[in-house]
Parts: structure tokens; C-alpha cells; sequence
């Protein structure tokens, strides 16, 4: 059956390559993936090999006057001596470097493109190269999985982590990122330990140092990798004083190899280290990991529950990574999410944490194969690849009953829900129905299932809410206008108030002898309904100055609730448009004031047309 997981490995690097080659407009010869982030990881061969420019990088003004990078260059920073360095590690660069070489001098004879480090050869030369990692990444992870997991576990390890998480998004939109390159860092690496003899040369050991070297050298988070040097095979104290040993050499060799980037520092700007993440930082003491585990904004395992099984995994994990992956995985889980930006940006779920599927991919082996009721015979001595090797292709599982059968039944059909759901919401992604990064859980599941974007749908990103169900709520007429009010651009008056409605016991439906009573909350909670009519003009889209229409609800000086609510983003029709939303006032008294104005920050105006505030009361 061996060919079954080998057939998996080419199908699906058949899938993400074909992806890639069309999503990336390879076959059009529009490709443009150096760009963002991936220019500030690239930037560091066009200035070695091309322009011989490792200190002020002035070629990037022509780059990005050339070619579609980003709306400014983020991706190098001044320092005060007039130098300029890429903000991220050069790791990404070390491994670009022979395919870069070679399509240069390919260019520089044929002169078939711009010999500049950015047009299309060079461009083409990081999607394959970022396939061409990728692919030895699974074909080495099946390899490592076959020792210690049978076929029909490692084949179906292999579907859930290439195409039923978020290492396919990352392979196929982003060919100049880091999480492709460090996926097959890390198979590589566990597979250096699980072939790694009892007494190991200096030559097998400085293999690993050079591997966890340049993993760190491509993104410094990666130090806890050492978690899995220090503790692979770990058992008793004399386990402990091999892995000392092991781990130090491998420590010497990988800072020999980090090296690189302070010496890049010291040559181009006069200082042995720069801090690229300048006014960023750690939130040691107060870590992010509800949110990036749960949040529905960019949580890990919101929009990849599959690996959820691989961290249940954990549990079932015998052997020789018994104690190094669940430390591995509580360490890295600590350190990406401590970080104070835990989300990372525009992601289409968790980024930092794709790369570790090579690891986790051993968990989510051991559940599937509790689940299909296989035999667990971990390797308990945790040496070489000997003593790895702990199945045969012939294994069958174990007689287990209804429980084997409702295993078999959870996994196929986790699989065959959790995949479908990546590559759905993938897509979802792409066409922005999914949004870029702000997102909450009234709007993940009001769009949950949608393939067409609604752009009034967008009010619910700001809100997040939405007037409860299966209750009835008598209007209590507020404030109306109908009219023409111009909002003029932030240059003139940012700020233009429309409506305040004062809250009497009346409005709420209290009794009168109830002044000083609450509403109530839970269902008895009143909302406010608010319909806005406009005319929008201009086009500055700055999303962090566009126009928007804020709500306040508040009881003397105390503000109890306050929602911005963006107008560009529900736009459809500008030159007459409008938008409506519900909000929830809890906890409302007689004597609170709802009051709304428009805020512009903008270089845009808009013309208010129409205006309607009015109370929900729920009978």
C-alpha cells in the first residue's frame, strides 16, 4: 500500500502547484509575488548581487516606482547614521540566493527581461522555488510519518495538513513568505532527530546546527525548535546528558549561522543589531492565547479546526516525541501569541503558526490512528531510524467494535468537512467575503457558506450585531430628518452631529412609577435602529481615516457604549446610497442619551440625505 501515500504526496503537490502557477499569473507572464512583506525578506539579493548597495538600498525607489510592491516602503528602515536595512532576517534570502543567481545571469546573457532583481524571471524564479521547497517538505514528512504510523495513517495525515489547513494558502499566495520554507525546515529537522544515531559524529550533529540555524536566521521566533532538540527521545538522566551534549553543538553551529544577519548589520548600517520591529513588542505577562486560538478574527483553530485533532493528539503521542512536542507546541503557542500584534496582520487565519504543522503533524497522526484503532507502539527507546520504524506495511488495526467503527466514521467525516471548509473559505478570502483582517462572529457566520460579497453586509463588522430572533419590538419613533446635510472633508470640520435622542421612561415602555427602573437586559434588552441616506465623493481610501457614522450611548459624563460604523466599505452606489443597523442599548434608564455625528477623517465629503434614529422596545 506504500504507493498510496506516495500517490498522495503527488497529488497534492499536483493541486498546489497548479494553483500557484495560475493564482500567481505565471502562464500570463503578469507574476508579481515580490511585493509587502516578501520585498523586505527579498531586498537583500538585489542589493548584494545587482546594485552592490547593502547600506542606503536606493534601488528601492526605482523598484517601487517600476513595479506594484506596496503604497510606501515600510520594508526598510532608516537609521540615524543615513543607512537603511531590511526590516525582516535574511534567511528567506540565503535560501533564494542559487535560484536568484541563476536567473541572473540567464537574464544578464539573454537580456530577455530587465536584469533588475524584479521583473518577471525573477519574479517566477520565487514561485517555483517556494514549490519546489514545498515539495521536498512533503515528500519528506510522508517519509517520517511511515516510521512510525501505518499507510493508511500517514495518508490521511498527509490530506489534513495539505489541503484541510492554512499551509495551502500560504504555498499558493505566498510564494515570497516565510511559512513554505520553515514548513520543510522543520519536517527536515525532525527528520535529522529521528535518524539521528545513539552516538551521533560532530558532522551528523553540525547537519542539525546548520538546519536550526537557518530556521532561525529566516524568522528569530523559531528558537523553540531547540524545545525538540533538547527533549527528543528524552527518558532518564542519561538521555538528559546525550541531549546536553547534542543540543550544545547544535547551539554553536545554528549562532555561527545566525551570525550572518549581525554581520549584514555591521557592513550596511555600522551597528552589529538593529531592531527591525522597532515600538513592537512582547506581551509576556498578559499572552494573547484566547484570541489566537479562538478569536474570530485570525484564531488558529476558528479557520483551522482540523488541528484541533492534532493537539488532542497530543495525548496519544508515544515515543521518542513524547515530551518534545506538546513542550514545543506550549512554547510556540506562547511565544507567537505573546506577541502584541497576535494576529499578524492581513491573514487568512493564524500565519506564525503554519510552519509547526510539520510537527503537529505527528499528534495528528497518533489520534488518527487511536481513532482507526491501530496498535500504539511507540518507540520507547527514541534512538535512529532503527528503532523508529515501528510498523510494517502489513499491520492491520486492531478489532475495536463500535468504538473502531465510530472512529473510522469521525475521522472521514472530519475530513471530509474540515477540507472542503479550508478550500471554501480560501476562497471566501480571495474574493474578500472573508475579510482581510477585522473580523468578528456575527459576520463570520452571517457570511459563513456565501460566494457572493454583500457589501452591506459590512456593517456587521462594526457592529457586531444583529436585532435578536423569534422577538417582538414595538418602534418608538426617535429623531427623523430629511433633507440635505453636507459633511465636509476633515480639512474643513471633522466632526458634524445629526441626532440625539434622550431616553424617558415613556420610550423605554416603563410604568410611570418606574423612572428610576432599567429595562431590564438579556431579552428584554431595547435597540436602536438607525437608517442613514447619502451621497459619498471622493476615493482616498485610507482605512484608517475613512468617513463613519458613530453612535454614543451615555449616561451623564459615562460613556457606556460607543460604535463607529465606516461608510466606504458598504458602499454600492455613491452618488446615492444608504445603509441601516440595529444596536443593542443594555442596561438602558431613562435620562441616557443616544447621540450620533459623523466623523471624517478624510480628504472625501458626503451629503446626508436622510436620517432616522428610532427605539426598539421589546414587548
Amino acid at each position: 500500500m506504500r504507493s498510496w501515500s506516495r500517490g498522495v504526496v503527488l497529488l497534492l503537490f499536483a493541486v498546489t502547484a497548479l494553483t500557484s502557477l495560475v493564482r500567481n499569473d505565471v502562464f500570463t507572464g503578469d507574476t508579481n509575488v515580490i511585493n509587502w512583506d516578501g520585498y523586505g525578506y527579498y531586498a537583500y539579493l538585489p542589493a548584494v548581487f545587482i546594485y552592490q548597495d547593502v547600506s542606503e538600498l536606493a534601488f528601492a525607489e526605482e523598484h517601487f516606482a517600476n513595479y506594484e510592491i506596496s503604497a510606501d516602503i515600510y520594508q526598510l528602515m532608516p537609521v540615524e547614521n543615513g543607512t537603511r536595512f531590511p526590516i525582516y532576517n535574511l534567511g528567506l534570502a540565503v535560501v533564494w540566493t542559487p535560484a536568484f543567481l541563476v536567473t541572473h545571469a540567464v537574464v544578464s546573457l539573454t537580456g530577455v527581461a530587465a536584469a533588475d532583481g524584479m521583473s518577471f524571471p525573477y519574479q517566477l524564479s520565487v514561485v517555483l522555488m517556494s514549490l519546489l521547497v514545498y515539495g521536498s517538505g512533503l515528500k519528506y514528512l510522508r517519509r517520517l510519518l511511515l516510521q512510525y504510523f501505518p499507510e493508511r495513517v500517514t495518508v490521511l495525515t498527509l490530506l489534513a495538513i495539505g489541503l484541510g489547513t492554512n499551509l495551502f494558502y500560504y504555498v499558493v499566495e505566498g510564494a515570497d513568505m516565510t511559512h513554505a520554507y520553515l514548513f520543510t525546515g522543520y519536517v527536515l529537522l525532525a527528520r535529522w532527530l529521528a535518524n539521528l544515531p545513539e552516538e551521533a559524529t560532530l558532522r551528523q550533529l553540525a547537519l542539525g546546527g546548520l538546519l536550526a540555524g537557518l530556521c532561525c536566521l529566516i524568522r528569530s521566533s523559531e528558537i523553540v525548535l531547540f524545545a525538540l532538540v533538547g527533549l527528543y527521545g528524552l527518558r532518564d538522566w542519561a538521555t538528559f546528558r546525550r541531549n546536553f551534549r547534542r543540543g550544545l553543538v547544535v547551539f554553536v553551529v545554528a549562532l555561527a549561522v545566525f551570525s550572518l544577519q549581525l554581520i549584514y548589520y555591521k557592513v550596511g548600517t555600522g551597528a552589529w543589531f538593529r531592531d527591525g520591529y522597532a515600538g513592537l513588542g512582547f506581551d509576556w505577562w498578559e499572552p494573547h492565547l484566547y484570541e489566537g486560538l479562538f478569536s474570530y478574527r485570525r484564531g488558529w483553530l476558528v479557520y483551522t479546526p482540523v488541528m484541533a485533532l492534532g493537539l488532542a493528539g497530543l495525548f496519544w503521542l508515544r515515543g521518542p516525541w513524547r515530551w518534545a512536542v506538546p513542550v514545543f507546541t506550549l512554547a510556540n503557542l506562547y511565544l507567537l501569541f505573546s506577541w502584541h500584534i497576535w494576529y499578524y496582520g492581513d491573514t487568512f487565519g493564524s500565519r506564525p503558526v503554519v510552519q509547526s504543522y510539520a510537527i503537529l503533524a505527528l499528534p495528528l497522526a497518533a489520534f488518527f490512528s487511536w481513532c482507526l484503532g491501530f496498535p500504539n507502539r511507540g518507540n520507547e527507546a527514541g534512538g535512529g531510524a532503527a528503532a523508529g520504524a515501528v510498523v510494517i506495511e502489513t499491520e492491520a488495526p486492531l478489532r475495536l467494535g463500535a468504538r473502531g467503527y465510530l472512529g473510522k466514521a469521525f475521522v472521514y467525516g472530519v475530513l471530509l468537512l474540515c477540507i472542503p471548509l479550508n478550500l471554501f473559505q480560501h476562497w471566501q478570502y480571495n474574493q474578500r467575503i472573508l475579510p482581510l483582517d477585522f473580523n468578528n462572529e456575527t459576520y463570520y457566520w452571517h457570511v459563513f457558506g456565501q460566494t457572493r460579497l454583500q457589501p452591506k453586509d459590512r456593517v456587521l463588522l462594526d457592529t457586531d450585531e444583529q436585532l435578536s430572533r423569534g422577538l417582538s419590538f414595538t418602534t418608538r419613533k426617535g429623531v427623523a430628518f430629511e433633507g440635505t446635510r453636507p459633511v465636509p472633508p476633515r480639512s474643513t470640520r471633522e466632526f458634524t452631529d445629526l441626532a440625539a435622542v434622550t431616553l424617558t421612561a415613556e420610550l423605554l415602555a416603563l410604568p410611570p412609577t418606574s423612572e428610576s427602573a432599567s429595562p431590564g437586559d438579556g431579552t428584554a434588552t431595547p435597540w436602536s435602529y438607525t437608517y442613514l441616506r447619502f451621497a459619498y465623493h471622493g476615493n482616498s481610501n485610507d482605512k484608517w481615516h475613512y468617513p463613519s457614522l458613530v453612535t454614543e450611548h451615555r449616561r451623564g459624563e459615562e460613556l457606556l457604549k460607543w460604535t463607529e460604523v465606516k461608510l466606504p466599505p458598504v458602499l454600492e452606489f455613491p452618488a446615492r446610497d444608504s445603509l441601516q443597523f440595529h444596536l443593542s442599548l443594555p442596561g438602558a434608564r431613562p435620562g441616557d442619551r443616544v447621540k450620533q455625528y459623523l466623523w471624517n477623517r478624510s480628504e472625501d465629503s458626503v451629503t446626508i440625505t436622510g436620517h432616522y434614529l428610532d427605539l426598539l422596545v421589546p414587548e
